[in-house]
């Protein structure tokens, strides 16, 4: 098992220079079992996974399953800026969500 933090902040990102030892970015956590690629939460740390990700798959599909603790902005405000949403319709995420009260799409949208 490998596990990455890629933000670790809450409510807003903090790219001040005292906080770079432990990054700015909000919620977001790579971890990695058997090959298989999980994400937990998709704060602003979301995007420099992408850009690990598309660098690491270099044009292979990425497939992952990607879970939203909640719908507060900090644990979703790095959806807009993933690149490999974007980048091939051979790339998969499985999104989940513990939310029972409204489904996915609708708290995203």
């Amino acid at each position: 098992m490998h596990i990455k933090f890629w933000g670790v902040r809450g409510s807003t990102p903090t790219p001040q220079l005292e906080n770079m030892r432990y990054g700015g970015n909000t919620s977001c956590v790579e971890v990695r079992v058997n090959g298989s690629v999980y994400v937990f939460d998709c704060g602003t740390g979301f995007r420099n996974l992408g850009k690990a990700l598309s660098s690491e798959f270099a044009g292979k599909p990425i497939h992952a399953h990607v879970f939203i603790s909640h719908f507060h902005w900090d644990h979703i405000q790095g959806i807009p800026f993933f690149g490999p949403l974007y980048e091939s319709k051979d790339n998969y995420f499985f999104f989940h969500s513990s939310n029972r009260s409204r489904g996915l799409q609708r708290a995203i949208e």
